[in-house]
Formats: C-alpha cells, sequence, structure tokens
C-alpha cells in the first residue's frame, strides 16, 4: 500500500510540473523565453535567477504583477509584468515549481542573446513593412480575428488625427524592447489584462509577428507628445465643427421664409 502511495504522489508530482511547464509555455515563455533566459535590460531572466525560489514571491508576482526597477544579477529592469488574475492559484504554484526548476544548481542557465539594434529602414523588406502597416491599421484583417492595433494605438505618423489613442504610443516600441522583445510581446499578447478578451484564443500567426515586428522597426522613434496630439486633434475637430456650423447657417438663411415686405423691396430693386 505504500508503495502504491508512493508511486501516486509521484505521478501527480509529474503530472504538476508537466502542467507548469504547458502554462510557462502559454503564458510566460514569449517574454522570458522558453528556457527562462529572458533578454537583458528588457525581460528578467528566471533561469539561474535567485528570486524565483521563493514560491511565494513567484506566485504573488504571476498574480499581482510586477514593474521595475528590479535588479537581477547585477542588471536593473524597468519593464512591467502583468498580472494574471485569469490564472488560479494551483496554476500559478506549478508555473512555480517548473520556472524553480530553471534555476537548480548543476542546470547551467543559456547565455543571455544581445539585444538587436533597430533595422535600419533602409534595409527592411519593403513588402513586410507595407503588409506591418496593413495589419496595424486594419485594412488587412487578422487571421485569427484579433482587433486591429490601431483601435487602440498609434505608431508612426498618421496625419494630424493620428491613430487610437486608448493604449500607448507603440512609435518607440522597437527602441525599449528591441526585436526579440518586439516579438515576444506580441507572442503572448493575451498575457496583458487589457488586451487578453481580444487575443485569449487568437493569437498572432507567425508570419503576422513578423510582419507587425518589420513595421515596428520601421517606424522606430521617439513617440508624439500626447498633449501636442491632443491639441491638433482638438484644433482640427472644431475647425470641421466650424465649417458644418457656418454650412447649417446658410442653408437655414437661404430657406427661411421671406415676408411680403421684403419681397416688395427685392422686386423693386430688381426693377430699378
Amino acid at each position: 500500500m505504500k508503495r502504491v502511495l508512493v508511486g501516486l504522489a509521484a505521478l501527480a508530482g509529474l503530472v504538476v510540473a508537466a502542467d507548469g511547464a504547458q502554462l510557462f509555455r502559454q503564458t510566460c515563455a514569449g517574454c522570458h523565453g522558453a528556457t527562462g533566459q529572458g533578454i537583458p535590460g528588457v525581460f528578467v531572466p528566471l533561469a539561474d535567477n535567485p528570486r524565483v525560489q521563493d514560491e511565494a514571491y513567484v506566485v504573488r508576482v504571476i498574480q499581482e504583477g510586477i514593474r521595475g526597477p528590479l535588479e537581477v544579477n547585477g542588471r536593473i529592469y524597468q519593464g512591467v509584468m502583468p498580472a494574471m488574475p485569469h490564472l488560479t492559484e494551483a496554476d500559478a504554484r506549478a508555473i512555480a515549481a517548473h520556472v524553480r526548476g530553471l534555476g537548480e544548481v548543476g542546470v547551467p542557465a543559456p547565455p543571455p542573446q544581445p539585444i538587436p539594434e533597430p533595422i535600419p529602414a533602409e534595409q527592411a523588406d519593403p513588402a513586410l513593412i507595407a503588409r506591418g502597416q496593413a495589419l496595424f491599421l486594419g485594412q488587412q484583417r487578422l487571421a485569427n480575428g484579433g482587433a486591429p492595433c490601431m483601435a487602440c494605438h498609434t505608431a508612426g505618423d498618421f496625419g494630424l488625427m493620428g491613430g487610437g489613442s486608448l493604449g500607448r504610443d507603440l512609435t518607440d516600441l522597437h527602441l525599449r524592447l528591441g526585436a526579440a522583445g518586439v516579438r515576444g510581446m506580441l507572442t503572448n499578447l493575451a498575457a496583458f489584462p487589457v488586451m487578453r478578451e481580444s487575443y485569449q484564443d487568437k493569437p498572432l500567426t507567425p508570419e503576422e509577428i513578423s510582419a507587425l515586428g518589420a513595421y515596428f522597426a520601421h517606424t522606430a522613434g521617439p513617440p508624439t507628445s500626447i498633449a501636442q496630439r491632443d491639441t491638433a486633434r482638438m484644433l482640427f475637430a472644431g475647425l470641421i465643427g466650424l465649417v458644418v456650423l457656418f454650412g447649417v447657417m446658410y442653408l437655414f438663411w437661404k430657406n427661411r421664409p421671406v415676408g411680403l415686405a421684403e419681397r416688395i423691396r427685392t422686386t423693386g430693386r430688381r426693377s430699378t
């Protein structure tokens, strides 16, 4: 009987480990990497990270999120990890167990990969950039039916009115995260609470990720000042409203009822 119980416990441990590995691939690997190597200066490494040995800490970070500054192995990280309230405590503990195994003594951590430099516009594939822009603007539908980026964000110069203003300006996304960071974020959009409903079961395809990555590399630059953009939008909207108002006033004036006295005066002026 004792052997049976031990066997069941070992089997349960394997199931938890397998679930943790699967959950890690689904919710964490997009940013932290398949082996927890992270991206220096962008996404915190989990392998060879002493913090992940504290299960309670890892579970709290998964459930509540965390933001920088955060120092790991002598490097400062300023990013934001969103909370994942859709994961149960059991899920979080399974992920914590898997992550803890990434940093076990004797298991060498993979060497960190350098952050790629922004791709110069003249070296980018124009066709790939054009497809990325079409996907961003919603001119080309996403294969799995997700919402276009411009519904909430702007990136690059879209003229006076710009793009969406609900979310952050992504013009500098490639400068902040690098090519690998952008790819990781696009791979794991459902990890961000605001975007979870739009992309939970509608992930981007590898081709879409490549195209959007090329577009963000092409538009890389300082984001537009929110105050300046909002001022420009208000002025433009005010100008349009003024034109419409004068147009309506002209139509009312032109089609207004004309009294007898005014008709007589008008007829008299024409006669003279």
